[in-house]
């Protein structure tokens, strides 16, 4: 492997392997090694087309997305240099990037604020529709050949960028080639191997494990847009992930989350080997058939793994494989073999590099892997020293057999007034073992002329005995080491680092000297961050209502005085969740009816998630707020989204029984059957359809999502007969839940409403492939369903003004149907209805023969930067300009 060209090349030879797969917590995209490098040669070709040539410099500002990952492929291809930037990253950051590199494109993903950036950009959402290029062409590329330029700075310092070449890259691949090839035979069992990469592809780490190892195992990479715990278990288990890749700190909230869910407290394991290996699996089945039988392994990089967390993923029988590497190293140094594990270190060194330890045990790192160029500034130094060595600012040791041992980062060593040197790490475990506290910052103090060892600490609950818990940690520590003054940190959390999620010792000690002399932090900031932007549910409920702030009351009902649809409230419920790092229960949000309940709801579901489970505690804390209710909401049922009346489509993924397959399989054979010989005859004798329009479908493949206004009982079987029949089998209506209360909720309604009820429920589902709509909770579920048949090639009806038209005029839509086809990443078909009023309007007791008129308009596609109000918008006005023609 000269140059990432011989990678490349494989692509045409895995042929249909899955390469890719990314979700978004309600649709799965799967890319085989074959679509891939179509996608590369029709990027490449943008590129072309756009006067890019080699030497060229693109910056990709962008999510884990499968079309970051075709569009570097393709900017290597065209021997354009990539400069991959971390999508949390600040327009302000970006914009001394572009003035450094001279970039000539921006190629961005939808999660990045492009503020008012002053340059050629591409959207990444537009990617599906570029013209398709004849072949991929690759320009020859040279070992010394630069592939990226890799920032490592935050917004507060000068940038610098890694530059790296084919030869380091690939220096740095071909251990692991080798390595996996000896077992290539053997993983054949287990193919697809799927990885699922939580680190950012700006991350030279997270690229490795979701670019280039996927490709060597011929397996693939899976990305996913939900980092919260509990939706990363399901994509385990969804998805068939074989090994996850994240930082500590990620693995960490894991663990708290099946510690939260299942018991898997300690208990004692005496059998060795695979005996004590299936023991383990046995012991903690239900985590491991949480997690499918597939996932067997977690790598860990980026920053240090505590002994707690190793620990306690090898006791349920999973292995964590830890790391050790840098940006400029490309990123591998050292790694545990997966059969040669060896807790607590960060592995051997890998073959073709060399390290020793200085004098004062920092660790030196040379060979090809390791990149000999910065730049900064626009222009550029070498980072090596005398004799080829990188410093990498770490203090290391080494085993009697050559394992490597990480102790600290050297800047962050103090030196204590006897010339002794603390390694923060040290005493942070000692602290992190008292169950009171729920995290630590140990940094130096200055006193006077010297320094001090002092520890900022986050407890578990206000007011407890902090200082107990340090007297019992200095107890365990070295005279030395032990802490001669402490703080408690004044916030949620530390500042971090945006990718890899270390603490910036810097900053924690920057604030506690602040605060040593009386300076002002101002205003509501944590030590050393930037102020949150403004979150309040005010401003949110305006975005999606366009009532003005000033003007929400607490007495204010959701649904009948703001309007909140359905997906308005997943709309709010996400933003709220994202804005405040909080996990909502779908259920209990449905039943806040005003926004007084909603703001007690947040305060108690804020106090929840401020809350942390005790290390090492056997039982399992009491369920947060959040998923408990709030007072003044009322205690009922949850409502009912399913069954649905269908089973999962062919092509859908799917963890239903054969014999439930074998039923939705029998019963789409006779819905097909009641549609084509009975249903839409009968409707065709009673109403004369002209449709206009049917060319705009052409060349449109499916899935789509259908949005008709809605006049008529009439309204699908007229849909059903105006489409094409390629459309009409495939189709799904989603029904308004409440339409279809009694059938729901029979303990309400007289048994003959339920029986009508439950028979036009079932006649809905059962000839039509409908599905319920609630108007407040089960929305998630219901998005997920739809989603899950967009996957399988069905195609959404919706009605996008909610009801049934009272006079037949068109009445306004509601934005849910532009987050659906945001959230599903679908088309969306306008289609009017004309006649239907007439023929059998809801002030009809029995239908009369008529004309009706159906014109479908042309798709439309979410604009770069467009939300759900406005493609609402757009759509209803094209509703709106068919109904006048």
């Amino acid at each position: 492997m000269r140059t990432l060209h011989d990678l490349l090349a494989t692509f045409p030879r895995l042929g249909e392997r899955e390469a890719l797969r990314y979700c978004n917590g309600y649709r799965t995209w799967v890319l085989s090694y074959r679509q891939l490098h179509q996608s590369i040669a029709d990027f490449a070709a943008l590129l072309r087309n756009k006067g890019l040539s080699k030497g060229d410099r693109v910056i990709l500002w962008s999510e884990n997305r499968p079309e970051w990952a075709a569009a570097f492929w393709a900017c290597l291809s065209c021997g354009i240099e990539t400069v991959p930037v971390d999508y949390r990253s600040s327009p302000r950051f970006l914009e001394r990037i572009r003035a450094d590199v001279d970039a000539k494109l921006l190629l961005h993903g939808s999660e990045v604020d492009l503020g008012r950036l002053g340059m050629e950009r591409f959207s990444l959402d537009e990617a599906g529709r570029l013209p398709k290029a004849d072949q991929l062409e690759l320009i020859r590329a040279e070992p010394d050949d630069v592939v990226e330029i890799v920032y490592t700075s935050g917004t507060t310092d000068e940038p610098k960028g890694v530059v790296h070449r084919h030869r380091n890259i690939c220096a740095n691949l071909r251990p692991f080639a080798q390595e996996i090839a000896k077992y290539r035979r053997l993983a054949r069992p287990f193919q697809p191997i799927r990885i699922l990469d939580l680190l950012p592809l700006s991350h030279m780490f997270g690229q490795s494990l979701g670019l280039y190892i996927p490709v060597l195992l011929q397996g693939a990479a899976v990305f996913t847009a939900d980092l919260h715990p509990s939706a990363v278990i399901a994509t385990i288990r969804r998805q068939r992930v074989s090994v996850l890749v994240g930082v500590p700190r990620i693995l960490e909230s894991l663990q708290r989350e099946i510690e939260r869910r299942w018991d898997v407290s300690p208990r004692p394991i005496r059998a060795k080997g695979m005996a004590g290996v299936a023991h383990r699996w046995w012991r903690y089945r239900a985590a491991h058939r949480a997690l499918g039988w597939k996932f067997w392994a977690l790598a860990a990089g980026g920053a240090e793994v505590d002994a707690s967390i190793e620990a306690f993923w090898s006791r349920l029988g999973w292995l964590l494989i830890q790391g050790y590497g840098l940006t400029e190293t490309s990123p591998v140094v050292a790694v545990n073999h997966p059969f040669k594990n060896r807790p607590g270190s960060i592995g051997e060194v890998l073959p073709g590099q060399e390290v020793q330890l200085a004098e004062d045990g920092e660790i030196l790192v040379r060979g090809d892997s390791v990149v000999s160029e910065y730049m900064s500034g626009g222009a550029s130094r070498s980072p090596l020293e005398e004799g080829g060595w990188l410093r990498t600012g770490d203090i290391g040791e080494f085993d009697d057999q050559g394992r490597l041992y990480y102790r600290g980062r050297k800047k962050d060593v103090i030196v204590t007034s006897d010339g002794l040197n603390v390694y923060p790490h040290d005493v942070e475990k000692e602290l992190d073992r008292e169950q009171g506290i729920r995290s630590s910052a140990v940094v130096a103090k200055r006193e006077g002329s010297r320094e001090v060892v002092h520890a900022a600490l986050i407890l578990e609950e206000d007011g407890a005995d902090a200082e107990s818990h340090v007297r019992r940690a200095n107890s365990r520590l070295e005279p030395h080491q032990r802490i001669r003054n402490w703080s408690i940190w004044p916030d949620e959390d530390f500042p971090r680092t945006s990718s890899t999620f270390k603490v910036k010792r810097r900053l924690v000690a920057d604030a506690i000297a602040a605060q040593a002399a009386g300076v002002d932090r101002g205003g509501d900031a944590g030590p050393g961050q930037e102020a949150a932007p403004a979150s309040s549910v005010e401003a949110m409920l305006s975005r999606i209502t366009r009532v003005d702030p000033s003007e929400l009351e607490d007495e204010l009902r959701l649904a009948e005085d703001l309007g909140l649809s359905s997906l308005d409230r997943i709309e709010l419920m996400g933003d709220l969740e994202d804005a405040r790092g909080i996990r909502i229960d779908e259920e209990r949000f449905a039943r806040i009816a005003t926004l007084g309940e909603l703001r007690g709801f947040l305060g108690a579901a804020a106090k929840a998630a401020s809350m942390r489970q005790p290390r090492n505690k056997k039982t399992p804390p009491a369920a947060p707020a959040a998923e408990n209710g709030h007072r003044g909401i009322p205690r009922e049922a949850p409502i009912e989204t399913s069954p649905h009346a269908q089973s999962p489509p062919p092509g859908a993924a799917s963890e239903e029984s054969p014999a439930r397959i074998w039923h939705g399989s029998l019963l789409r054979g006779l819905r097909s059957a009641l549609l084509q010989a009975v249903i839409l005859p009968l409707f065709r004798r009673l109403a004369d359809i002209r449709v206009e329009g049917s060319e705009n479908l052409e060349g449109l493949g499916a899935p789509a999502i259908f949005a008709v206004n809605h006049c008529s009982h009439f309204d699908t079987p007229a849909v059903f007969a105006a489409l094409p029949r390629r459309w009409r089998l495939r189709l799904a209506p989603a029904m308004r839940q409440e339409f279809f209360g009694p059938h729901f909720h029979p303990q309400r309604f007289p048994w003959r409403k339920v029986w009508a009820a439950r028979l036009q429920y079932w006649m809905a589902a059962g000839l039509f492939a409908g599905y319920p709509l609630p108007k407040r909770g089960g929305v998630r579920q219901t998005l997920r369903y739809s989603g899950h048949l967009a996957d399988a090639g069905y195609s959404t009806l919706i009605y996008p003004e909610g009801i049934r038209s009272a006079d037949g005029r068109l009445q306004d839509f509601k934005p849910g149907v532009g987050m659906m086809a945001i959230q599903l990443k679908l088309p969306i078909v306008p289609i009017h209805l004309q006649g239907l009023f007439e023929i059998y309007s809801k002030h009809h007791e029995r239908p009369e023969p008529g004309k009706v008129r159906v014109r479908i308009g042309e798709p439309i596609w979410q604009a770069s930067g467009e939300d759900a109000a406005a493609l609402a918008g757009r759509l209803e006005a094209a509703v709106r300009s068919l109904a006048s023609q």
